[in-house]
């Protein structure tokens, strides 16, 4: 390892070496003109010029180098890339993920941020000449357009080379953090677009809505002659979208009642009321598994809203009739009180018949808590669930309802019925818009119920799967739909075989949303991989930052003194000296993550591989 302790780099300073190249060059040019026109002997001259062609040619790399470094801080123009470039760049590397272009960030590029930020930006970053300036001006003033972030970071490496991460470090999940506009969706694009090419299942939840995200997907796909693995659900395009039950995939009944439960917010002293929503849920869940109806959000608000009376009367048939082979005689005298009564009296009686005849012989704990909730008070019962129905009644209702709660025995409806599960085993690419910006309770709910079956789904796969196909799982806007199973996905879905790239603005949007800084903490703790586009939030930059090792600066410190002799005050003396120093300083100083362009990014991917990287938009 090379290291040495006494070097110094100053490269923004006027370009020494190319006037000194330049200077030998001329007069290599002088000696072999003054020989060329005058009658002296030629070899003198000869000597001369070949001498001042070495001591050129011995200052030119170094001129070409500081030139090239001061050149790229100008900035490089936003690139784009076609699908098939795309293909190519990948090809031949299925275990890799390409990043952009960029370097690796070290120890000689914070030395030279640091160089910059000591002095007057203008006076560094205006090298060109006043041809190229003047040229520039007008282009620009022609675009109407100016660039956004500081141009010069990127440029403080000039040559890029392709950024890369291993598929496996991606297990991790990932953090995409930037303020609006950054392009956190187009780098959604890049990587989305690779997953697809890997035939790896791919699932998108998109709370804005992007149609450009949407339709890149889908052109990828059809790119590979599979169109038909291409998806798309939008509340604001039900025609056009396939109909998805987030309740259909669970091992236990109780998976459906802790999944609707975790939608409701969770805010100072709302557990008792969260619980009781569960149990609630939990008890009609059991009901209709109990009568061979599988579960959906329409039954459920229905018994929730309605009264139970008439799952009750099913239920106790439906149980007795597994454990009494003669119930319907023994059930005749309860049924006969309650013949002409409302449906409420049938489900009394039939509520004493079980506790009558059944509970003695065969009790069941599933049945009598339905059985419980019937008899609660209702007054009270609509009180504690209150946070709930409104949950319910905005996944149910209108459209919504036919699209969440698909009914397979209606023929006229010819929309596509699906759910995670199927999406992941046939390695479809699934968009999942949730119009937030119409309606952003609802679009929410839709996201945050979404996110829960796919944890049910990742604890069915960590359980029972065998050669698990990879899923890529991609949430913008994440802080819109995160809650508790979310942290459960991060947490378990490594195993599941579950990469989660999660996109966000700022570090408080996961606080807000929870209700909690440690719950956030927790969900950040999950995410190995930290892309950072433009961060305005100083907490959010200080989070990217702070875990980063700490470098060492060198500058130089100059000193000059003047004294005199007090006894004689004609006799003056004087100092002038120069010192190398070294200071610790952070190896990324947070301040940069808010002056990038737009689409370049800092990244600390692989266990702490500090990247600078720039994307181009995908056309």
């Amino acid at each position: 390892m090379k290291y040495n302790s006494l070097e110094y780099e100053m490269p923004w300073r006027p370009n020494y070496e190319r006037q000194a190249a330049l200077g030998w060059i001329s007069a290599s040019a002088v000696a072999m003109g003054v020989n060329y026109y005058s009658t002296m002997p030629s070899d003198p001259f000869y000597w001369m010029s070949g001498i001042c062609g070495i001591m050129a040619m011995s200052h030119i790399p170094k001129a070409i180098k500081l030139a090239s470094l001061q050149k790229h801080l100008s900035g490089r123009e936003l690139e784009f890339i076609t699908l098939e470039n795309l293909q190519k760049t990948i090809q031949g590397h299925p275990n890799e993920m390409w990043l952009g272009n960029g370097f690796d960030w070290e120890n000689r590029h914070t030395q030279r941020v640091f160089e910059i930020l000591k002095r007057d930006w203008s006076s560094v970053v205006g090298f060109e000449s006043t041809t190229k300036k003047l040229t520039r001006i007008i282009k620009r003033e022609k675009k109407k357009t100016k660039p956004i972030g500081a141009t010069w970071i990127h440029g403080l490496e000039p040559k890029e080379k392709k950024l890369v991460q291993d598929i496996g470090h991606t297990e991790g999940h990932s953090l995409i953090v930037g303020t609006t506009g950054s392009g956190k969706t187009r780098m959604f694009d890049i990587m989305i677009s690779q997953a697809i090419l890997r035939n790896e299942a791919v699932i998108i939840i998109d709370p804005k809505g992007d149609k450009e995200m949407r339709d890149n997907a889908r052109k990828v796909c059809e790119a590979m002659g599979e169109p038909e693995r291409f998806i798309s659900f939008h509340p604001a395009f039900p025609e056009d979208s396939v109909r998805i039950d987030p309740l259909r995939n669970f091992t236990r009944v109780t998976e459906i009642a802790s999944r609707l439960a975790a939608l409701i917010p969770s805010e100072a002293g709302a557990d008792p009321f969260k619980s009781f929503a569960w149990q609630a849920l939990n008890n009609i869940a059991q009901g209709l598994v109990m009568t061979y109806q599988r579960p959906n959000l329409v039954l459920l608000r229905r018994f929730l809203e309605g009264g139970a009376a008439g799952l009750v009367i099913l239920s106790i048939e439906a149980y007795s009739e597994n454990v009494m082979p003669n119930w319907e005689a023994e059930a005749e005298p309860y049924k006969s009180k309650a013949k002409n009564g409302h449906i409420e009296k049938k489900a009394f009686a039939m509520l004493r018949f079980y506790y009558d005849v059944i509970q003695p012989v065969k009790p069941s704990s599933e049945l009598e808590g339905l059985l419980s909730m019937f008899q609660h008070d209702s007054t009270h019962f609509s009180k504690m669930v209150a946070n709930l129905l409104p949950i319910m009644n905005m996944l149910t209702s209108g459209e919504l309802g036919k699209m969440l709660s698909p009914d397979s025995t209606d023929l006229s409806d010819a929309r596509q019925i699906t759910d995670n599960a199927k999406i992941i085993n046939n390695g479809q690419v699934a968009y999942i818009g949730l119009d937030s910006l119409t309606d952003s309770m609802v679009g929410s709910a839709i996201g945050s119920i979404m996110l829960s079956d796919l944890t049910a789904v990742a604890g069915d796969r960590y359980n029972f799967g065998v050669n698990n196909r990879p899923v890529n799982i991609f949430v913008d806007e994440a802080a819109e739909v995160i809650n508790d199973p979310f942290i459960q996905l991060l947490n378990k879905g490594r195993g599941a075989k579950l990469r989660l790239f999660v996109a966000t603005q700022t570090f408080s949007d996961f606080s807000a949303r929870m209700g909690s800084k440690d719950k956030a903490i927790q969900v950040l703790g999950n995410l190995n991989n930290k892309f950072a586009l433009r961060v305005l939030d100083k907490e959010t930059q200080e989070y990217i930052t702070d875990n980063l090792p700490k470098t060492r600066v060198k500058y130089v410190m100059r000193n000059q003194g003047q004294n005199t002799d007090s006894e004689d005050p004609i006799m003056h003396g004087g100092s002038q000296g120069e010192r190398l120093m070294e200071e610790e300083y952070d190896l990324l100083p947070a301040q940069l993550l808010g002056m990038l362009p737009n689409l370049e990014f800092f990244a600390t991917i692989s266990g702490g591989r500090l990247i600078k990287g720039r994307l181009p938009i995908l056309v």
